[in-house]
């Protein structure tokens, strides 16, 4: 009898460790888990936020490649030309407007 006072005892006791064991395995793997959780929700935003930033420089790319062509158009070149350095083309008449 005595002896079976101890195995139970023992048998409690490492059933007790076990349970607690598990408790605190359980608990390390929840927090563990929430903590990805958070992780993974803030680079999913980061994410969003890089993606909207990369289409504006997309965007600001494609103006400036858009206002580069006309600023090597001849189009353009042509108009300076008359507007700021007052050239005209070979057989061509000036009109000047004393009234402005």
């Amino acid at each position: 009898m005595v002896k079976r006072k101890k195995i139970k005892k023992s048998r409690k006791a490492s059933s007790l460790f076990v349970r607690l064991f598990l408790l605190v395995f359980i608990c390390t793997v929840s927090v563990g888990i929430v903590k990805q959780a958070i992780r993974y929700q803030e680079v999913k935003e980061e994410l969003a936020v890089v993606t909207a930033e990369i289409e504006e420089e997309q965007e600001k790319q494609l103006n400036f490649e858009t206002r580069k062509e006309y600023y090597t158009s001849d189009t353009y070149i042509e108009q300076v030309a008359r507007e700021q350095l007052g050239m005209v083309k070979p057989n061509e008449i000036i009109y000047i407007n004393r009234s402005e």
